[in-house]
């Protein structure tokens, strides 16, 4: 009988522990929100609006959408996103497993306005599992802090390391203080 009840018990810590780390919505959680101010939106791929607010989850494949607000996010293998106010940002393709084993990436689309990121884990193992994109370039990292504008063009400055800028011209090495203009 002691068994039993030890299994029983194991059991319901085993459920208590999966339900506690399995978003509702089904989801795996790619971040959390460190802070929000204003009308901060996470929206889904099938169109489902939803606030944010300070430790929300954030998933893979969502867009958040800062309207005129600005927010701040962390992601589970440590990156940061700062994203200011009139700013899309999508979570195209996340996953880190708790260590970088190469399977990890972090794929975002920056679909317009500003950010700032100082990047985590994904990227640190193999550089090519980490990506920021728009519709003028691609930023790759070679370091770990950079900021990107985005409008009608892209202007993305290093702060510290080094990125990597391509598009269909070619690729462009910024390294630390450099700052690139893409029209």
């Amino acid at each position: 009988m002691p068994n039993t009840i030890k299994l029983r018990i194991s059991g319901a810590a085993l459920l208590a522990a999966l339900a506690a780390g399995i978003p509702l919505d089904g989801m795996a959680t790619a971040g959390r929100i460190d802070f929000a101010v204003g009308d901060v939106r996470a929206l889904a791929a099938d169109g489902r609006s939803r606030p944010l607010a300070r430790g929300g989850d954030v998933a893979s494949g969502e867009m958040i959408d800062t309207g005129n607000g600005r927010a701040q996010l962390r992601f589970t293998d440590g990156a940061q996103v700062s994203l200011a106010p009139q700013t899309q940002f999508r979570i195209d393709d996340y996953r880190f497993a708790g260590q970088a084993d190469g399977s990890e990436k972090g794929f975002f689309s920056l679909l317009k306005g500003a950010m700032r990121t100082i990047t985590g884990v994904v990227g640190r193992r193999n550089r090519d599992n980490y990506r920021v994109s728009t519709i003028v370039a691609t930023i790759g990292i070679r370091g770990t802090e950079f900021s990107v504008t985005y409008g009608n063009s892209i202007s993305v400055t290093t702060g510290e390391g080094s990125n990597e800028v391509c598009n269909a011209a070619g690729c462009l090495i910024l390294n630390s203080g450099g700052t690139a203009f893409v029209a």
